[in-house]
């Protein structure tokens, strides 16, 4: 009887592995979700350092321009970004040759005084990972994106600059940047000095097919902000290193 039940058992195994390793391929391959578009993330320094401490990256001055916060992969089934895919290990000397542009325009202004390696690192392991390309790809075309752009540039054609003097129209500054991408962007705001809205980032949609051209965002996002905000200052060389004898300078 039991030589029956183990002959049996033998055979469900033998029967069923096929499935169990096409159930174990399809497993895998949901692993890498499809997504619908990049979303280009551009944060204003002057906001960030309104609302946080900031100090200076040990790498040197970063520039006084919109910095790269991150080239997100977008699902719009889901509503969210693509994060945490499982592929593409993080490699460091991939962004060996991009080093002093990522110093520049995708810094860490967070205290205590850092190199931005790990912000890279997590940049990648989040979002970089589902984009499809290598890390050296991803970092590079998040760059060059920023560098097509502009915004600071396009800002500034339209007499929008820097200044706690008085308040800028969110429709002239999406004007401005539309005109030159020839797209429409979404402004995301935070709260800036007396309680009012400031400019603290710009999302660019991007076509996923080859991470270059800017399209139209299929979705918008329910940011808040007032119709009048602040554009606050920023200015690099005010940053200070860390300083270690005072407490507050290590909150990070």
């Amino acid at each position: 009887m039991a030589a029956r039940v183990l002959l049996a058992f033998l055979c469900l195994v033998l029967f069923a592995s096929p499935f169990l390793r096409v159930n174990a391929q399809d497993e895998d391959e949901d692993d890498e979700t499809d997504f619908d578009f990049y979303y280009l993330v551009l944060m204003w320094p002057g906001a960030y350092c309104q609302q946080s401490k900031c100090c200076l990256p040990t790498t040197g001055v970063p520039a006084n321009d919109f910095s790269i916060r991150g080239l997100w992969p977008y699902s719009t089934a889901y509503e969210e970004p693509v994060t945490n895919c499982n592929s593409s290990p993080w490699n460091a000397t991939e962004i060996s040759e991009l080093q002093d542009e990522l110093n520049l325009h995708w810094s860490n202004l967070k205290c205590p005084s850092n190199n931005g390696v790990s912000n890279w690192k997590k940049a990648w392991k989040t979002y970089g990972a589902c984009s499809g390309m290598s890390v050296a790809e991803y970092f590079n075309t998040a760059l060059e994106l920023r560098e097509n752009v502009n915004i600071l540039s396009l800002l500034a054609k339209r007499d929008i600059e820097p200044t706690l003097l008085y308040l800028y129209s969110v429709t002239e500054m999406k004007i401005a940047i539309k005109k030159g991408i020839g797209a429409s962007p979404q402004i995301r705001c935070s709260k800036g000095p007396e309680g009012k809205f400031q400019l603290y980032e710009v999302y660019i949609c991007v076509d996923n097919k080859d991470g270059k051209t800017i399209i139209e965002c299929p979705v918008e996002q329910n940011f808040t902000c007032s119709d009048f905000i602040y554009f606050t200052p920023f200015n690099a060389n005010n940053l200070t290193t860390t300083n270690y004898n005072n407490p507050i300078d290590m909150v990070v």
